[in-house]
C-alpha cells in the first residue's frame, strides 16, 4: 500500500459514522469519473455547501437568465 493510501485509510478510521458515507460517496464518485476534478469544481461544491437558500430556480430559467440556449450548454 502507498503512503497515500495509509494516509486516507487512517482518516477513513478516524471518521465518525455520520460522516463514513458522504466519505465513501465521494471515493466512489472518485473512482468512477473519468476526468480528475479541478479547482472550478471544487469551488462549486464549496460553494453549494455553503448555501443555506431555499430558493430554487428551474434550468430553464437559468438558462434563460444567462442567455445560455440547451445547444449552447450541450457544445461546451
Amino acid at each position: 500500500m502507498s503512503n497515500m493510501q495509509v494516509v486516507a485509510v487512517r482518516y477513513i478510521q478516524q471518521l465518525p459514522e455520520s460522516k463514513l458515507s458522504s466519505a465513501v460517496d465521494y471515493l466512489r464518485y472518485l473512482c468512477e469519473q473519468e476526468f480528475p476534478l479541478d479547482d472550478f469544481d471544487y469551488l462549486l461544491a464549496r460553494n453549494a455547501d455553503n448555501d443555506k437558500s431555499t430558493e430554487t430556480i428551474t434550468l430553464d430559467a437559468l438558462l434563460h437568465d444567462m442567455g445560455i440556449s440547451h445547444d449552447e450548454l450541450q457544445a461546451n
